[in-house]
């Protein structure tokens, strides 16, 4: 009798445990809570980019606050979503003021949009693919389920 208990308890938390990661994953789908950068406190972190007209050799960033070494990143804008890269810099943890990013190539979009990633891999070394991205160590941070991300206006 007794050996009969034990049997149905572990049967029973088997069964729970289960249906909870059976429920938990289908409210994180209703819920689009899918979360894969780096996640940061807002206080933590700021991205300020001015529009810039006729820029075509670098975007000036006015303003970053990075929770840790990162990576300012310019995308070509695809409809709203990241491109292309275009521009890559590396800054340390820390408040940053009028930034540089040169462009790798003389780009004639009307927006790019920047991204701070953090450099989360071999330091120095940036280590993002977009096909890869749950691989990829150096991902872009999240507030409050947002990218920390700026879309600017070459226009």
């Amino acid at each position: 009798m007794r050996r009969f208990g034990i049997i149905a308890t572990a049967a029973l938390v088997a069964v729970l445990a289960v249906g909870l990661t059976t429920w938990t994953l289908a409210q994180a789908r209703a819920n689009d809570y899918t979360m894969v950068g780096v996640v940061v406190a807002e206080e933590n972190v700021a991205l300020e980019v001015e529009d810039q007209l006729r820029a075509e050799d670098e975007i000036t960033v006015s303003r970053v606050l990075a929770p840790g070494e990162s990576w300012l990143v310019v995308h070509l804008d695809d409809d709203g979503m990241p491109g292309m890269r275009v521009g890559l810099v590396r800054i340390e943890e820390g408040e940053s003021l009028d930034l540089a990013v040169p462009l790798d190539e003389q780009v004639m979009a009307s927006n790019v949009i920047v991204a701070l990633h953090a450099d989360r891999g071999q330091r120095g070394v940036f280590e993002f693919d977009m096909d890869a991205f749950m691989r990829s160590p150096d991902k872009p941070y999240f507030v409050n389920f947002e990218e920390v991300v700026v879309i600017v206006s070459r226009e």
